[in-house]
């Protein structure tokens, strides 16, 4: 089945959620909550514990999001970075951090 991303960058909805298109995911969530229960479409409420991600730098709630994701192939990058620094086109300083440079990228790998 294709993936159908639901959410904007911003937290609010797209057009992909019909009706809930434009609102904010939380207002969304209790709206759609409502409308199950008026349409009788919940079958149980349960007390249940969730644990939400959260950024651990401002604490906001990290929700999934359909995205692109991308891949570097690290091989030739390294090795042309150690060849520039190796030829002097490009200088480390202080130079005491080269013997870091070199680490890195001798042991790089994809990602």
């Amino acid at each position: 089945l294709p993936m159908i991303n639901i959410m904007n960058k911003d937290g609010s909805l797209n057009e992909n959620a019909g009706s809930y298109e434009g609102l904010d995911r939380f207002v969304a969530r209790d709206t759609l909550w409502n409308d199950m229960e008026s349409n009788n479409l919940v079958i149980k409420v349960e007390p249940h514990m969730q644990r939400v991600p959260r950024s651990q730098r401002g604490g906001e709630i990290i929700e999934p999001l359909v995205s692109s994701q991308w891949f570097i192939k690290t091989e030739g990058m390294g090795a042309k970075a150690l060849k520039a620094v190796e030829d002097g086109d490009i200088k480390i300083v202080p130079a005491r951090f080269e013997k870091t440079w070199n680490n890195w990228l001798t042991d790089i790998r994809d990602w």
